[in-house]
């Protein structure tokens, strides 16, 4: 069902005459409901799915009660339950990033996350806050006109008979058949408001629907500013916990205590953008760098951080992770802003009703509540806009700064061109091998025989004999052409012996004299040897059409998180970039790594190219020729 559903019973005594029972039940569940709230609250945030599912047995209970005894069908719009985790590799369960030796532990830590993003959650922890003040009384009205009409019924009773007795006798019978006849009519409209707390939407095809909006949205707001002032004291404790973990941490040596006590602020500024995103319509990105690639092992099996080397990557992972949240700007503005937050609170959804507490006490006894009743309209038609500021505040600090969204966009352009790059090299890769293993291998079968007709023909028709040969001749030129252009398009060396031997090859087969120094210790990325080695052949090629030179020096070496090449000639200088096209094509595949080229070539001599190509040895090396020749 999905709209309002009649009662059950359709007795006319049995309906009205239970209705004020059931409505004072359902406002004692109320009352039950408001001491639920702080266990539940607290369950929800520190991630105790088991207790908020139990809680949730009241919310489910006052759903089946509004469709017994209201006749208004509310659903459970609750995630659906989360599956048991399988066993892996060793026998362990698999939760996230973590692996647990019990599935009970994985399935705790599944149902903690799913509570914490079920935004039934949220709408349960609203509820039980209004329900005491707008669904309650009028559920309790029924039961409080009979009790009116039954104690002015039995007035003459307890004082002596007077007029005034008598008047109440007179008064308690229409107060008692009015609390009869208005039940199941107060029960309807209380099930239709708990309706509007509970379910996701609207009463869909219920065009009075519209009446009720404001009560809703104003119980909720009231709702969300007391969550939210429970969760800005939390994390004001979080900022505490995190300035004492930053003090242990960097002066007194305990590395990882920093990045444990930010974490847990970072999720809770988390479920703050998830609220204000629900609450006030205000979407705040996260603005946190992305986590750094573990360390990566060494050639000598040790894990480096800087210019220390460890043999074990626990510390320099600790290491890298604190420089990180210490550099990221977003780290500071969480604390700040948890440390502020509490008081913006206070100001913006405590002041309104602290302005209705004051003028109630000031007013006790006399007036006051009368006095009360417009400055309570006003805090509960301001809460709206105290949330939409609350939003416009944390925005100010949580959302991304504009050079960090720069930043964040810089990442990103590069991991997209890095990648970019990565399947390019890779179908050029696949290119050179099917040339290699398919069309190379048939030329080379053809050129066999054709040469094995020749012999059979040895001796016979001469003219046929020479078209023989010339086919064999084309079939070698083409064989030849074919091999270029594998080596064009990805030199079979540089996949199967690394960028080291690849230079040396290109110098052993140059024209010139050409003298090698490489201290590799490791392999770069497929791109970048790539890159490298086609800089390396253009700038040779270069040398040997333009320069005049009689020898030419290359040093290939990594350095400061780069590498570094340097060819030298002994030419007569004068190399322009903005002359030729030869260097240009250079920068131009350089710069797509972010590699820079500089060019020192005065007149006379010599001339001197250094590329530096911001790259990572990822490998221990395996090529014969990595060393320094």
């Amino acid at each position: 069902m999905t709209g309002d559903v009649g009662p059950a019973v359709s007795s006319w005594p049995h309906r009205h005459g239970l209705s004020p029972a059931r409505g004072a039940a359902l406002a004692a569940l109320s009352a039950v409901g408001l001491l639920c709230f702080v266990p539940m609250a607290v369950a929800a945030a520190l991630g105790a799915g088991g207790a908020v599912l139990g809680l949730r047995r009241l919310p489910l209970l006052r759903r089946r009660l509004a469709g017994a005894w209201c006749g208004v069908d509310i659903p459970a719009p609750y995630a659906p339950p989360v599956s048991a985790p399988l066993p892996r590799e060793g026998g362990w369960y698999r939760q996230g990033r973590r692996l647990y030796a019990s599935d009970k532990a994985a399935l705790r830590k599944r149902r903690a996350r799913q509570v914490s993003r079920d935004r039934a959650t949220q709408r349960d922890l609203v509820w039980l806050l209004a329900d005491p003040v707008l669904c309650a009384p009028v559920a309790l009205l029924p039961a409080v006109l009979v009790g009116s009409g039954l104690a002015g019924l039995t007035a003459s009773l307890w004082w002596q008979v007077s007029w005034p007795a008598l008047g109440a006798a007179v008064l308690g019978v229409p107060l008692v058949l009015l609390g009869f006849a208005a039940g199941p009519r107060a029960l309807r409209a209380h099930g239709r408001l708990t309706k509007r707390l509970l379910s996701p939407g609207a009463l869909p095809g219920d065009r009075r629907a519209g009446w009720w909006t404001w009560p809703r949205r104003a119980a909720q707001g009231l709702g969300a500013a007391v969550l939210l002032c429970l969760l800005a004291l939390c994390g004001f404790l979080l900022a505490l916990l995190q300035l004492v973990a930053l003090v242990l941490s960097v002066p007194l040596g305990l590395v990882p205590v920093f990045a444990w006590a930010v974490d847990p602020g970072r999720r809770l500024t988390g479920l703050w953008r998830g609220l204000l995103r629900e609450w006030a319509g205000a979407d705040i990105p996260a603005p946190y760098r992305p986590r750094p690639d573990p360390p990566a092992q060494r050639a000598d099996g040790h894990y480096a951080y800087g210019r220390q080397l460890h043999s074990n990557p626990i510390l320099p992972r600790w290491l890298t992770a604190r420089r990180r949240l210490l550099g990221d700007p977003a780290t500071w503005r969480d604390l700040l802003w948890l440390l502020l937050n509490p008081f913006v609170c206070a100001v913006l959804l405590l002041g309104p009703a602290a302005v209705v507490a004051l003028v109630v006490r000031w007013g006790a006894g006399g007036p006051g509540l009368a006095l009360a009743v417009p400055p309570a309209v006003l805090a509960v038609w301001v809460t709206p806009y105290a949330l939409r500021g609350l939003a416009a505040w944390s925005a100010l600090l949580l959302a991304p700064t504009r050079k960090s969204q720069l930043a964040l966009r810089v990442e990103q352009l590069t991991a997209t061109r890095a990648e970019a790059s990565g399947v390019q090299a890779a179908e050029l890769r696949r290119i050179e091998r099917d040339l290699h293993d398919g069309a190379q291998t048939r030329l080379v079968a053809i050129g066999m025989t054709l040469r094995a007709i020749e012999r059979r023909l040895d001796g016979q028709s001469a003219e046929l004999l020479e078209m023989v040969a010339e086919a064999r001749e084309n079939s070698a030129a083409a064989l030849a052409d074919l091999r270029a252009l594998v080596r064009g398009v990805h030199p079979p060396v540089l996949a199967e012996r690394g960028l080291a031997d690849a230079v040396r090859a290109l110098a052993l087969a140059h024209p010139l004299a050409v003298d090698v120094s490489l201290d590799l210790p490791g392999r770069p990325a497929p791109p970048v040897a790539a890159c490298a080695y086609f800089s390396v052949s253009e700038a040779l090629s270069n040398a040997a059409k333009h320069s005049g030179a009689e020898r030419i020096r290359v040093v290939l070496r990594h350095a400061a998180g780069a590498l570094w090449i340097t060819v030298t000639d002994d030419g007569r200088g004068g190399a322009d970039p903005t002359l030729g096209s030869g260097l240009r094509g250079i920068q131009r595949r350089l710069a797509t790594f972010d590699g820079l080229l500089d060019v020192a070539s005065p007149p006379g001599g010599p001339t001197t190219l250094t590329m530096e190509l911001p790259c990572v040895l990822s490998s221990a090396r395996t090529s014969t020729s990595s060393g320094r020749d």
